[in-house]
């Protein structure tokens, strides 16, 4: 991330970031919802709108602050410009475990933390699903441990050292950052001195991809390997920030790889743990028909069925907008009308759920009562949205478009 010499900006920045990383969640029910909604009824701003509008407050102000009107087409390679020093000279972000102050000591072999972050480092390709399309590969100019071009960001967030081929002199490697837009990703990369204060690149160590959805520190292992840690979950900010990975729906563990001589190995197999408390919630709905009745009222009812794509049982409810006036007939259980989200003519129906095991299925059927016809002056949906955190980190499946008609 760049280094910004605009105090009020960085003071606010570090102030939201204190107060609200760890607790930021990747877009989900909720934010979907606060999109549709929004004009008709005020809703609390969630998190993670506010973690997009964070995360692009570096780069934006990169540019607004440096004047530079120089753009780059989606084929061209980006603009180069190096970053300004900040006031103390000190990297604007600082990974986990570091100081504010990097190293300028490092074992035999090894590169100081201070000529690496200020080295042109050629890094490997990124992993198609993450950036790659904008995370460049080398040199890539880092100055006081990060980069950035008018709209890419690079940084070094950790350095580790392991003498991996066994002959006295220890290799250096980074867990290296690139955020484009809202989207981070990460890998672990080694490096060893060159001629003229030079840094080569071994290769890469492990990339954030598939499964392996976050990665979170870095370590020398026994007998020269060197140590992975990863999360199985889409980790606020990626890790860049290690406080964010210690909820409890989030799974960490260790991986170990050594050198084969030509590039680096795993040792053992990634075993991916079962979470006990995250899984995938999957939610559909139908229709939502209602019929005039001889009372002149119209009635009808839907169904809505959750299903745990994943593996961990985990409780849930479920939400669904209908027009304020509706009524629920012969509520099931654990299903009523929310009186606190009535506004811009709509209200929810709340279906809270004990726990659905890994690979059921759970319907729920909503009779309703409605005195008149609506003209709907909203977008009707439905979500399920976990109870016990946020531990549903696939959200693409979460919400269900809700279509309400009325018939005489």
């Amino acid at each position: 991330m760049t280094n910004l010499d605009h105090d009020p900006l960085t003071a606010a920045f570090d102030e939201f970031r204190g107060q609200a990383a760890a607790l930021v969640k990747p877009a989900g029910a909720d934010r979907t919802r606060q999109e549709v909604r929004t004009r008709k009824r005020n809703r609390n701003v969630t998190l993670a709108t506010l973690s997009a509008l964070v995360v692009a407050i570096p780069l934006t102000a990169g540019v607004l602050l440096t004047g530079d009107p120089r753009g780059s087409s989606p084929d061209s390679k980006p603009v180069v410009r190096k970053p300004s020093a900040s006031a103390s000279g000190e990297p604007y972000f600082v990974g986990p475990g570091e100081t504010t102050h990097p190293s300028r000591t490092a074992p035999a072999g090894g590169i100081t933390e201070a000529a690496l972050y200020s080295a042109a480092l050629d890094l490997p390709a990124w992993p198609a699903e993450t950036s790659s399309a904008k995370c460049g590969t080398g040199p890539i100019p880092f100055h006081n441990g990060d980069w950035q071009t008018d709209d890419v960001a690079y940084w070094i967030a950790g350095v580790a050292y392991a003498d991996v081929d066994g002959d006295g002199r220890a290799e250096t490697f980074a867990r290296i950052f690139c955020m484009y837009q809202n989207d981070i990703a990460s890998q672990v990369v080694a490096f060893a001195p060159a001629d003229g204060d030079r840094v080569r690149t071994i290769g890469p160590v492990l990339a954030q991809t598939g499964k392996l959805m976050s990665i979170c520190g870095l370590r020398a292992g026994p007998n020269g390997a060197v140590q992975v840690e990863i999360a199985d979950f889409p980790v606020p900010w990626r890790c860049a920030d290690p406080s964010s990975a210690n909820q409890r729906y989030v799974t960490r563990q260790w991986l170990t790889f050594t050198w084969s001589g030509s590039a680096f190995v795993q040792q053992g197999t990634t075993a991916h743990p079962t979470n006990a408390y995250a899984t995938d919630l999957e939610l559909t709905s139908t229709a939502l028909v209602l019929t005039k009745q001889p009372n002149g009222h119209y009635g009808g009812s839907m169904t809505l069925t959750v299903h745990n794509t994943g593996a961990s049982a985990i409780p849930y409810k479920t939400e669904t907008v209908i027009s304020y006036g509706m009524r629920l007939v012969g509520p099931p259980h654990g299903c009523a009308l929310d009186p606190s989200t009535a506004g811009g003519g709509m209200i929810d129906v709340v279906c809270t759920a004990a726990k659905l095991s890994g690979g059921a299925t759970r319907k729920v059927t909503l009779k309703i009562d409605s005195p008149r016809r609506y003209q709907l002056t909203y977008v009707p949906d439905t979500n399920v949205i976990p109870l016990d955190g946020y531990n549903d980190p696939n959200d693409t499946n979460d919400r269900a478009p809700l279509a309400i008609q009325f018939r005489d």
